[in-house]
């Protein structure tokens, strides 16, 4: 998917580009809030960009990364979020889940992120998993209307990741 006003490429991330979305991810982070995004660990980032865990997606800007939307499928894993939903077993296997969606600093509030999360949900729903949760801090107003926008529903607040407070967002598909 490409956008030709703005030059800007949406391709599927894989296992080559790991050391690229890890040194984004580190020089990024340091210009958002600190709590709106935190940090995956090395083998959430390998799991996001595995074939058979994950399906992730990059904006690029002529070649140049300029955002990622990190997901993997956490299954029966302590760390899926559907457990603070109740889901059983069955539920749990087919979710997937968002570990953010990060934007370079000076192209933010263009509608990369919101593409990039339309193209990963339309790939998710391809036969890859059935459930998508993602988790947004409360004071996040822009990633909070963006996963409503792309018909997320918010399904409860609570402590994620050390402690953070977070708020759990749900979408089906259909």
């Amino acid at each position: 998917m490409s956008d030709s006003r703005l030059n800007i490429q949406i391709r599927k991330l894989i296992d080559p580009d790991f050391n690229l979305v890890n040194e984004f991810i580190e020089t990024q982070i340091l210009t958002i809030p600190k709590d709106f995004f935190f940090p995956p660990s090395t083998t959430i980032i390998k799991k996001s960009l595995n074939n058979d865990s994950g399906i992730s997606h990059g904006a690029f800007d002529n070649d140049k990364l300029i955002g990622i939307r990190l997901t993997y499928k956490p299954g029966l894993d302590t760390e899926n979020h559907g457990y603070d939903l109740n889901y059983d077993d069955r539920q749990l296997n087919q979710v997937a889940q968002f570990h953010g969606t990060l934007i370079l600093d000076n192209k933010r509030y263009k509608g990369i992120g919101n593409r990039l999360v339309s193209e990963n949900v339309s790939s998710i729903f391809n036969g890859f998993a059935n459930i998508i949760l993602a988790t947004v801090n409360p004071d996040n107003e822009t990633s909070i209307r963006m996963l409503e926008k792309n018909g997320f529903d918010r399904k409860v607040r609570t402590l994620k990741y050390i402690n953070l407070p977070r708020l759990i967002f749900e979408k089906r598909s259909v």
